[in-house]
């Protein structure tokens, strides 16, 4: 996508994720790696903040999904696909008539409230 010139983005819960795995992952084999890879990432795409704006939109989404039986996480879960759905929605507010879209290898729960698609089978 980079090579295609598309803009990139990804949230900071993102990054929580898999520099928490990472993390793990160091502690019981120390060789891992990862983490400077991450870090080096945000040389090429930007992460998006958790605003206030972002997590106030999030809880609105959870709500409304809740309420019409759609759970994508435990009640107690802090629910990240719902926060990449915020994130979506307001970047695809912010851009209309731009192509927002979710690339992900995991499209069962983001593809419920955003444009999602497999990152390999999205098409410019």
């Amino acid at each position: 996508m980079l090579a295609r010139s598309a803009s990139v983005v990804t949230s900071d819960i993102c990054d929580y994720e898999v520099r928490r795995g990472l993390l793990l992952a160091s502690i019981t084999k120390p060789n891992v790696a990862g983490i400077d890879r991450l870090d080096m990432l945000q040389e090429f795409i930007d992460f998006l903040p958790l605003t206030k704006k972002v997590m106030k939109e999030a809880a609105q989404l959870w709500a409304e999904a809740r309420s019409q039986g759609m759970q994508t996480a435990d009640n107690k879960n802090i629910d990240a696909d719902i926060i990449i759905s915020a994130h979506w929605k307001l970047l695809a507010e912010e851009y209309p008539g731009q192509y927002v879209v979710v690339a992900t290898k995991n499209v069962k729960h983001l593809r419920l409230f955003t444009e999602a698609r497999e990152w390999k089978n999205i098409k410019f």
